[in-house]
């Protein structure tokens, strides 16, 4: 046991230096062997490959490459437009266009950083523009984005499913009613609080051929979360399978429908595609080798008989472990925390009573508030810069938002049937 509580330590401060996390994992994989067991170096090759020999993780690239040829065929801009055209005049209008639209680009991004990225200069610039206060429609970007991990199809919940061996499709619509219910909070927020924050509103007109074009050119861009849901649910094609369908999808809408992207755009979704699915599969192959060297020692089953020791309750063991995930969530990234945290506390959970999908939102919807608290909450930063504000007035502005997170939160792991009550409906789950 000691030294798994050094290479712990060592990992901790790998990355508090800044190492990159895949690296980290592998000096911390390394590191615990020679401590144990140095004959076992052999091994790590075979279990990086293991790791990553995955059906269900090979959705991964073909997801984010669907993702990063309709940001670049012009689906942020007309998304934006159906979701102003539908709520933009009311009091606060951008503001519900601000979520609303998140609540929809999760659908098609699964990523709360594209999300930011993809929405998030139009949407503040929009607000600003029309007299928003800049804190808070940097604020609502920042904490509306989060939804996005978790609205299916989520590359985030296959990940989850794929290191733990679940239902793809129970993972994915597990999350689906949070998610929406992050947003609905936010919506709620700006309904009872439009008036003292001062919140304008905007007169909009359209003409029937505007209307037209707008209702067409959004509605196209959901069709694929629609097509990926239905035949995930329907059983008429794999994850995989539905995958590689969204990039077929992506690239008649944004060649033949939209005609806005063109071939360079494709180099760069290729690019982005690489870089992305690389570093994510490095994370999983080191993090496979380091969760093998930990089995080998029966690292898991002694923290969890330190953790049952505490508690036998279920939700007393929710509870410190959402203290426990939360603080992972300000300081790593979220796909490195499931690959690393998901074996380990999944199997306790399920030991305490706790459904495997029940905690697999929990732990989803944990570090996605993770993404927005500091200290290295990533998207904060990503919304620092497009949005040109500082990260103390940022921070500030977020507070109500993140009351809002922490008690959808706690609704969420007290109420299972909040997570489960789509897959029970569809047949995923008893």
């Amino acid at each position: 046991m000691t030294a798994f509580w050094i290479s712990t330590l060592g990992l901790i401060i790998f990355i508090t230096l800044g190492m990159p996390i895949a690296f980290s994992i592998g000096m911390a994989s390394v590191g615990f062997i020679l401590m144990t067991n140095p004959m076992s170096l052999v091994i790590v090759p075979l279990r990086m490959f293991s790791g990553v020999n995955s059906f269900t993780l090979l959705a991964l690239p073909f997801f984010v490459m669907s993702a990063e040829i309709m940001v670049r065929g012009g689906v942020s801009s007309r998304l934006f437009a159906l979701v102003n055209m539908l709520v933009g005049r009311v009091r606060g209008g951008l503001a519900y266009v601000n979520v609303v639209q998140s609540t929809i680009f999760g659908s098609i991004s699964g990523a709360a950083l594209s999300d930011v990225a993809a929405l998030g200069k139009m949407e503040i610039d929009a607000m600003v523009e029309n007299g928003y206060d800049r804190d808070f429609s940097c604020a609502l970007t920042a904490a509306s984005s989060i939804q996005s991990p978790l609205i299916p199809p989520s590359s985030t919940a296959i990940l989850y499913a794929g290191i733990m061996s679940m239902s793809v499709g129970g993972v994915l619509l597990g999350g689906l009613v949070p998610g929406l219910l992050i947003g609905g909070t936010q919506c709620l927020y700006i309904l009872f609080r439009g008036r003292k924050l001062n919140l304008p509103k905007v007169t909009l007109t359209y003409d029937r051929k505007t209307k037209a074009k707008i209702w067409r050119d959004g509605l196209v861009a959901l069709g694929m979360p629609a097509i990926i849901l239905i035949g995930i649910v329907g059983g008429v094609f794999t994850p995989t399978e539905a995958a590689a369908v969204a990039v077929f999808y992506s690239l008649i809408a944004a060649f033949l429908i939209y005609r806005e992207a063109k071939p360079k755009d494709i180099i760069e979704a290729l690019e982005a595609t690489v870089k992305t699915s690389a570093t994510l599969f490095m994370i999983v192959a080191l993090a496979a080798s380091y969760s093998w060297a930990l089995g080998s020692e029966r690292i898991p089953e002694q923290i969890a008989t330190f953790i049952l020791g505490i508690s036998h309750n279920r939700y007393i063991l929710l509870l410190i472990m959402n203290v426990l995930l939360i603080i992972v969530g300000m300081w790593m990234e979220t796909g490195a925390a499931i690959i690393l945290f998901a074996p380990i506390l999944g199997p306790i959970a399920t030991m305490a009573g706790v459904s495997p999908l029940h905690f697999a939102v929990i732990m989803i919807v944990n570090l996605v508030i993770g993404l927005i608290t500091p200290p290295v909450g990533v998207v904060l930063y990503a919304t620092c810069t497009v949005g040109q504000t500082t990260l103390e007035r940022l921070v500030k502005a977020l507070k109500p938002f993140y009351i809002l997170s922490f008690s959808c939160l706690l609704l969420i792991t007290f109420v299972p049937d909040i997570a489960l009550f789509v897959p029970r409906l569809v047949g995923l789950v008893k």
